[in-house]
């Protein structure tokens, strides 16, 4: 007895492929989606902090040109460490809650002559904590991947 087998025989379970195939194809799509998702907010994160430190630096740059001339490196210099730069470094690190790394660094003088006698340069250097960042010797000693945001401004009398 010979037992012939038709052509349904042979497509059981086809449509399981099919469907199982399909359902993979979905899954891949979703996960890219979620890893969209996670870029995107990786990016906003990073890009608030950096707004954050935008308006900070220029905040404190602002309060120097008001303040006294004579005071301004034991004011705000992070090397004296007065009180206007206590206060400066206590409202960064609350704005950037988990991601301070350190307290910023507030220099004076330090790339080259000021464009006058009554004048004085400022460089203003922020870091932020980020998962995209590079570790630097600047940044807490190499010890986490950090961002950092940078300016300079002339504070100047007549």
């Amino acid at each position: 007895m010979n037992v012939s087998t038709t052509s349904r025989q042979y497509q059981t379970g086809s449509y399981l492929l099919e469907a199982l195939i399909g359902i993979l194809i979905f899954a891949l799509g979703i996960l890219g989606i979620v890893g969209l998702q996670a870029a995107s907010l990786r990016t906003t994160t990073d890009n608030s902090l950096r707004a954050e430190a935008v308006f900070a630096a220029n905040q404190v740059l602002g309060q120097m040109w008001t303040d006294d001339p004579n005071a301004l490196a034991g004011n705000y210099g992070s090397i004296f460490n007065g009180q206007p730069y206590k206060d400066f470094a206590g409202q960064l690190k609350a704005a950037q809650g988990g991601a301070w790394v350190q307290d910023p660094t507030i220099l004076f003088d330090n790339l080259g002559p000021a464009p006058s006698k009554t004048s004085t340069m400022v460089t203003i250097q922020i870091f932020w904590q980020s998962e995209t960042g590079e570790f630097s010797a600047a940044c807490a000693n190499n010890t986490v991947k950090c961002h950092s945001y940078t300016t300079s401004g002339v504070v100047a009398w007549n």
